[in-house]
This record gives structure tokens, C-alpha cells and sequence, in this order.
């Protein structure tokens, strides 16, 4: 090759024939030759080394470029390059096809120019070249030249070869690449230019035609990489994937498919007969889906199983298969098997029956629930284990519901209400023992007032004993503590009319029971005297109903001594106690009650209901000498004028007053400042409390208000002479 080269570069040096220069026949043999040599290399990067060795080394181009078009991707991109300052920079350089530098626009007009390097449309391009002279650039298929070659910007008619200097351009649709020559304009005249374009004539076909082929060879081992993985793919697929041609028959499958409609190998009579029966079932699922109009066709098919001979439920997706015009050519089906599906479907459209079912009874079993709580007259509320209700009667939604246009009042009493329970079952859930019944106070949204509730609650709990919700049940003590208080005032009433009459038959009993003496020593002294058998019998009977008048003052007196157990008690608790007695008939006479309670108040030996009804008498005496309302106050504290531990229970009201003339009286029996008054209630508590070794002292002044002060000593000594001197 080298040998052939240079014997080329020889002939260049001979002078040519004619006065035309043209070539010698010996220089057409070498260009044939050199020509020749490019069908028989390998590829084509051999043949574009080939046309550069023949550029450079052949013709003694100083440097040479070989571009190639490449339409799909709308590029002329240089494959090789030899001479230049960087030739492998070179090597893949791509300019676009729509550019309309000259460069380029040789290869839309089929004419060779010269790339100047003064050249400002050229000048960008002989930089990335690296050019030190200006570069010829010459069209693959281009034309002939016999004159000069045009500069880049001039415009050249082109004709029919004949004989003069015309020559025709091949049309732009046969321009296939670009020779970039670099050498000096003086060297590329004549004879060299010629032989130049002409050799550029025949290497354009050849080297389109092989990079044609090379596309194609890629192509082709592309295709055949996509047929390995689509394969492969197929292969590895488990659902069953078939390709069908327009007559139904089968071009690939893979290896599900081939068990179910193909696969013969050891086939048993069974085993044909359902593969038979499975391409029935097909041909006639691919007959029905060729006339369908969607692109894409999805039906159920049943198929056999030919092992087991078991029914398969597939769900078949067929795409049509399109050749390169977009003709449809077949069909790829793709095969899901949903028999598991199907029969979780079937399982689940009877769950859903028995769910429906369930939820019917369910919903009856809440119509009874619900009318059972709305006719229960305790408020019923369900919370979760947050405290937000989930379920609640209508007592309870008096209580809890908070509702659009509510007054400030009453909303405030209803999130009051709200909190204090979320607080109980929050103590519920924290296992406190106090959680599941306790006593809670609440406020009626309607009327303002203070509700006293007892609180049960219980927890629901799931199948796996997880606590769901917390059902509470509420119990209204207002009316249970009126009915307690009017018994215990009922009480109260009748023990103090008992003592009332208890203190007045011992008074009675003291008076009646000294004329009795009286009578009876007479009558003693008359038996003992004279003549006393004339008058015995009637002196006796005198004297048995005497008896009998002794013995029924001794019942009066017994029946007026007090009963009861003595124990210790503090004396805060039991005033607080009375007060919650008297405290609705406080409110509804606007009466209110201030507590001042020494915390340090010691516990004292008493009979508790016996100071109950003292605490209560002056109470209720202090209410009623308040017509229009007031306040009472109430206060605890020790003693300290005393000379042994003794606690102070002061009881002051803003009432009427009592006169010093009345206050004088006020602890006699049947005296009273009030027209409906007994006189009995003071006198029965000033009894009680000396009984308790202690005394009660009252302060008044009118229209201010009266003070009654309550003293008893912590341990007394009258209470244990009383009880016989028992230490409890």
C-alpha cells in the first residue's frame, strides 16, 4: 500500500497531457487502484485511513478531513482526521445539518468552495480544525471542477457535462459527506485538482455504502440483543405470554404458554386432550378479539390444566402487534392467571353477605340501644379512652352536647361539665381505685345550678381485651339529698320536739313530784295513826295510785335523757356536713354562706347528731331572720380563753337583730321572735350544748345582725359522768 502511495505521488509529479492538463492513463490506473483498495477493507475506519493516507501521502494534501452525513440525527460528523493540530479532537466533531455555514452548505448544493481563514463564516469552523492554510472543502457525490473552485459566498451555474468547461452537480439528495483538504491554493491546481474531485466522485458511494452497511450490522445486532432479552424476558415471565400472526397461529410463546397449548412431550391422553381443548378455547378467545373494536382487548378465559386437569381463570390482555408501516401483523397476548383471585373474590362476596347480615343485626341491636338509652332518665355517656364521646342519651347531651347559638353561661357549664368527666376516666384509665365510682359535681346548663352526681363507669373492652371506650353512668343526688334532708330535718323536728316535751315533762315530773311526796307521807302518817282500820282500805288505794304516779314521773324523766353514741368528731366536717343540708334552701332565699374553717382545728368528744341539730337550729335561724337574702358567715377557730383545749363555732347573719329586751329570752322554752316559732329550738340547743359541757353565747344589735358563738371543750367531763365514765 505504502508501495502504491508513493508510485501515486510520482505521477503527480509528471507533467500532464495536453494543453487541458488531463490525467495520463497511468494516473486513472493508480486512482482505480487506490479506489479499488477501499471495497476491500473491513470497515470503516479502515477505509477513512485509507482515503487519508491517500489525501495526504498520495496526493501531499498537508492535512485532510472525512465527514460524514447522518440524517436521522441531522448531522455531518467528522470520522477521521490526519494533519491537523489535534486530529483525535477531530474524530467525532459534529455540525448540524441545518447550519448554513459553507462548511456545511456544500453538502446541500453539491459545489466545493474554499474555506478562507480571513473568511469570517468559515473562520470559526479552520479554528476547531486547527487549519495552517486554507482548507478545500469537496461534497461526496459532488461535481466536477476544471476551473478554480468557488470561494466560500460565491454562487456557481452548473449544466449537462459536455464537451467545454461546464459540469453538472449531482442532486443534494446524493451528498453523502465532506472532504476537508487543507493545502495552499497554488498546489491544488490543474491536473492535482482534478484527479482531487474525481477521486472524491468514487470514495463518497463507497464510504456511504459502508456505513450504510455498518448501520446496518448494528442494527442488526441490536435487533438481535432485543430478540435475546425479549426472550429471556418472556423466559422469566410465570404468566403465559403468546405472539399470534392474523391466522391465529402461534409465532412465540414462552414456557407457561408452551405447557398449556403445545407442550406434547410424554403427553397422555388426558394431558392431549386438554392441550387440544386449550387451543380451542384460545382460537375462538383470538377470533372474538380480532373483530373487537378497542385497541386493547381484556376477557376472562378459562382454561385446563394439563397436569392436574384442574379449571384456570386467566384474564387475557391483547395488544395488537405492528409492523414498521404500523400494519398490524398479529397479536401479543398476555395471560394473568386470577383464579386465586376469583376464588378470593367468591370468599369475599359471601363475607360481604355475612358482614351485610352482621351489620343489619348490628344496626338493629343500636336501635335498641338507642331507644333503651333514651328512655333510661339517667344521663348515659360512651367516651373513648380520650374522653371524646362517641355515644350519649339525650340526658346527657343536656349536659355535655355543646350546641350552635348556646349562651356564654351555658356553654361555659357544659365544657366545665366536660372536663371533670374526661378527668375521671382519665383516673379510670390510670387505674386509680377511685376511677370507677366517685361523686362529681356538675352544672345544669339551663339553670346555672350545681348538680351533685354519682359517676359509674365501666370499660368496654375488644375480642383481644384492648380498651375501646368507657361507658359512664351518672346518677343525679339533688333530689336523693333533698329527700335526705328533709328526712333528717324531719328528724331533727321530731327530736326536738321530743325533747321539747321530754324537758318539759321533767319539769313537770319536778313539780308534780313534791306535792306527791307530800300526799304520800300523809298518808303514811295516817296509816300509822289511829283508828286507821276504819279508814285502811281506803288509805291503801290512796296510796297504790300514788305509787303509780311515781312510777310514771320516773318513765318521764327517763324517756328525757339523751341518747347516742360519743365518739370523736371534727367539727369542721360536721358543719360542712349541715351546710350541704341547708344548701339549696341557702340559694333559693339568696342567702349566701362564707366559711372561715381553722385547718388546725382539733377533733373533740361529742354525740355528732346531737351538734348536727345545734349547728342546724341556729342555721336555719339565721336564714330566716334574713327575709330579703343576706350572708352568713361561719367560723372555726380554738378557744383561747379557756383553761383547758377548747374550739370556738361562731354562726353570724346580716339580719333583722334581736332587741336586748328579746335577746334576754331567747333560751326559754317557748319563747320566740317569730309569730310561727315554737320557742322550743334555742332552748333544745343551749340543752345540748351544756350537755356537752360547754355553753353558747349570743351577740345582737338591730338592723346589723346577731352572732351566736358555740363553745365546747375537746374532751368533756359531763359527757363522761353521762356515760358512766366510759373512755371510748
Amino acid at each position: 500500500m505504502e508501495h502504491r502511495t508513493a508510485e501515486l505521488a510520482q505521477a503527480f509529479a509528471a507533467p500532464a497531457e495536453g494543453a487541458r492538463g488531463l490525467l495520463s492513463l497511468h494516473q486513472y490506473e493508480l486512482l482505480f487502484e487506490m479506489t479499488t483498495q477501499l471495497l476491500a477493507a473491513q470497515s470503516l475506519d479502515e477505509q477513512t485511513s485509507l482515503v487519508l493516507d491517500t489525501l495526504t501521502a498520495g496526493l501531499g494534501c498537508a492535512s485532510a478531513a472525512v465527514a460524514l452525513v447522518e440524517r436521522p440525527r441531522g448531522v455531518l460528523r467528522v470520522r477521521a482526521a490526519a494533519g491537523f493540530a489535534d486530529d483525535e479532537a477531530l474524530a467525532g466533531l459534529e455540525l448540524p445539518l441545518d447550519s448554513n455555514a459553507p462548511q456545511v452548505r456544500i453538502v446541500h448544493d453539491g459545489r466545493p468552495a474554499w474555506l478562507a481563514r480571513t473568511d469570517e463564516a468559515a473562520a470559526e469552523f479552520l479554528r476547531q480544525l486547527g487549519a495552517q492554510t486554507d482548507v478545500l472543502a469537496l461534497p461526496l457525490f459532488g461535481g466536477h471542477l476544471h476551473a478554480e473552485p468557488r470561494a466560500a459566498g460565491e454562487t456557481t451555474t452548473g449544466g449537462l457535462r459536455g464537451e467545454g468547461t461546464e459540469r453538472f452537480w449531482l442532486p443534494q439528495s446524493l451528498s453523502t459527506g465532506a472532504l476537508y483538504v487543507g493545502a495552499r491554493r497554488e498546489e491544488l491546481a490543474g491536473t492535482r485538482l482534478d484527479l482531487l474531485t474525481r477521486y472524491a466522485d468514487r470514495i463518497g458511494a463507497i464510504l456511504s455504502h459502508t456505513a450504510h452497511v455498518e448501520r446496518l450490522s448494528s442494527s442488526v445486532r441490536k435487533l438481535q440483543r432485543e430478540r435475546q432479552w425479549v426472550e429471556s424476558i418472556m423466559k422469566s415471565v410465570a404468566d403465559p405470554i403468546v405472539l399470534t400472526n392474523m391466522d391465529n397461529e402461534i409465532l412465540l410463546q414462552n414456557r407457561r404458554a408452551e405447557e398449556l397449548f403445545s407442550d406434547r412431550r410424554d403427553a397422555s391422553e388426558g394431558k392431549r386432550r386438554a392441550l387440544e381443548m386449550n387451543d380451542l378455547l384460545f382460537s375462538a378467545y383470538l377470533s372474538s378479539a380480532a373483530v373487537a373494536s378497542e385497541e386493547v382487548v381484556g376477557r376472562d378465559l378459562i382454561l385446563v390444566d394439563p397436569i392436574e386437569g384442574a379449571d384456570i381463570h386467566f384474564e387475557v390482555i391483547s395488544t395488537p402487534a405492528l409492523n414498521g408501516r404500523g400494519e398490524r401483523i398479529g397479536l401479543v397476548s398476555i395471560f394473568r392467571d386470577v383464579t386465586d383471585l376469583r376464588r378470593a373474590n367468591e370468599e369475599l362476596a359471601r363475607n360481604f353477605v355475612k358482614l351485610q347480615q352482621a351489620e343489619s343485626e348490628a344496626r338493629r341491636e343500636r336501635d335498641r340501644l338507642d331507644l333503651i338509652l333514651e328512655h333510661v332518665g339517667q344521663p348515659i355517656a360512651v367516651c373513648d379512652t380520650s374522653g371524646k364521646f362517641i355515644l350519649f342519651n339525650q340526658r346527657a347531651e343536656l349536659l355535655f352536647q355543646e350546641r350552635e347559638e348556646m349562651p356564654w353561661p351555658a356553654l361555659r357549664a357544659v365544657r366545665n361539665n366536660s372536663v371533670k368527666l374526661t378527668s375521671f376516666i382519665s383516673a379510670l384509665a390510670s387505674g386509680a381505685e377511685s376511677g370507677r365510682q366517685a361523686e362529681i359535681e356538675l352544672i345544669d346548663p339551663e339553670t346555672s345550678n350545681r348538680l351533685p352526681m354519682e359517676i359509674t363507669s365501666a370499660e368496654v373492652a375488644d375480642a383481644k381485651g384492648q380498651v375501646t371506650a368507657v361507658v359512664s353512668v351518672l346518677h343525679d343526688l339533688s333530689e336523693i339529698r333533698e329527700l335526705e334532708r328533709r328526712r333528717v330535718e324531719q328528724q331533727l323536728f321530731e327530736s326536738e320536739k321530743l325533747a321539747a316535751v321530754g324537758r318539759l315533762a321533767a319539769s313537770i315530773a319536778h313539780e308534780v313530784n313534791n306535792p306527791l311526796e307530800a300526799i304520800k307521807n300523809s298518808l303514811y302518817l295516817l296509816t300509822t295513826g289511829k283508828d286507821m282500820e276504819k279508814n285502811s282500805k281506803f288509805l291503801e288505794v290512796a296510796r297504790k295510785e300514788t305509787e303509780r304516779v311515781s312510777h310514771i314521773i320516773r318513765q318521764m324523766l327517763g324517756f328525757a335523757r339523751r341518747s347516742g353514741e360519743v365518739e370523736w368528731v371534727e367539727p369542721n366536717q360536721l358543719i360542712e356536713e349541715t351546710l350541704i343540708l341547708v344548701e339549696k334552701k341557702m340559694k333559693q332565699a339568696r342567702v349566701e354562706v362564707v366559711r372561715h374553717f381553722d385547718p388546725q382545728l382539733p377533733k373533740i368528744r361529742a354525740r355528732p347528731d346531737q351538734l348536727r341539730q345545734v349547728f342546724l337550729n341556729l342555721l336555719l335561724n339565721a336564714q330566716q331572720a334574713m327575709e330579703k337574702g343576706g350572708r352568713i358567715s361561719v367560723r372555726t377557730s380554738v378557744y383561747e380563753q379557756a383553761l383547758q383545749p377548747t374550739v370556738s363555732v361562731q354562726i353570724s347573719d346580716t339580719g333583722r337583730g334581736i332587741s336586748e329586751s328579746d335577746l334576754a329570752r331567747i333560751f326559754e322554752p317557748f319563747f320566740s321572735t317569730r309569730s310561727k316559732g315554737t320557742g322550743l329550738g334555742l332552748w333544745v340547743t343551749q340543752d345540748i350544748v351544756r350537755h356537752h359541757g360547754g355553753r353558747i353565747e349570743a351577740t345582737s344589735e338591730e338592723g346589723v345582725g346577731t352572732t351566736f358563738n358555740v363553745i365546747l371543750p375537746v374532751d368533756s367531763p359531763t359527757l363522761s359522768e353521762a356515760d358512766g365514765g366510759k373512755k371510748l
